[in-house]
């Protein structure tokens, strides 16, 4: 954008090879002119050591708490995933969902919690250390991430986040958008659905709520898929498909 269009053709002449991160920002590099065989995928990894899974019990008396981690900016699309938790929390009382982050959203998402009225349930709490964060995902029963595209056009990247989630065992939601595809086991480790679709992202949360017997089955495909795609030794090891 500083330097305007003709930057990338500059720039993909010049370059030798190319990482990727995900299939689609593959696809975008090579609409740009990005010959396909300079081009090796190499997603962001985790120190797996630093995330332990833990199996998600099931128990009719749980409170079912719910998280999502992220900075507080349109792309998070906080609003929406705050709005699908309001729907199914009229037919489940024993729900909470914590939110973890901070940015330049947080006043606005805060009046928008109490409009919505669901102030008693759903907290924003702030920026938290790596330990205080494991311990909200150990605490955790679902992921959440309803990521969407800005006004000014900003994407998610990778979804960092939900390589994190998974690696812990949580069952996540999360959006078709950007790398984020690449990142998630549809219907194994979690369920993706289309941006902005509040009602496709309630009914997806509603039956997670409603088949916790699948938490664990999920979080172990989940830790699973991790290990293999996004250790960061395996990845640092091995030259990765384009």
């Amino acid at each position: 954008r500083r330097f305007g269009k003709d930057i990338d053709y500059l720039l993909l002449e010049e370059g030798d090879l190319y990482t990727i991160y995900s299939r689609f920002t593959g696809e975008k590099a090579i609409s740009l002119g990005c010959p396909k065989e300079k081009i090796i995928r190499h997603p962001v990894g985790l120190e797996l050591s630093d995330f332990y899974f833990q199996k998600r019990e099931v128990n009719p008396n749980l409170l079912i708490k719910i998280i999502t981690v992220g900075r507080l900016v349109e792309k998070k699309g906080i609003e929406y995933s705050i709005r699908a938790f309001a729907k199914v929390l009229d037919r489940y009382n024993n729900l909470e969902y914590q939110i973890v982050g901070d940015g330049i959203l947080r006043a606005e998402i805060e009046s928008f919690i109490a409009v919505l009225g669901v102030s008693i349930k759903v907290f924003l709490l702030g920026v938290k250390t790596h330990v205080v964060l494991l311990y909200l995902y150990a605490d955790a029963h679902i992921f959440i991430l309803s990521s969407v595209t800005s006004a000014d056009g900003d994407k998610e990247g990778q979804g960092l986040v939900l390589q994190e989630a998974q690696a812990m065992g949580l069952p996540v939601l999360s959006t078709l958008h950007n790398g984020i595809p690449d990142g998630v086991l549809d219907g194994e480790s979690g369920f993706l659905v289309p941006e902005r679709d509040v009602d496709a992202l309630a009914q997806k949360l509603n039956y997670l709520i409603e088949h916790p017997e699948l938490w664990s089955e999920m979080g172990k495909a989940g830790r699973t898929f991790v290990e293999e795609h996004f250790n960061i030794d395996k990845l640092n090891d091995t030259r990765c498909d384009n």
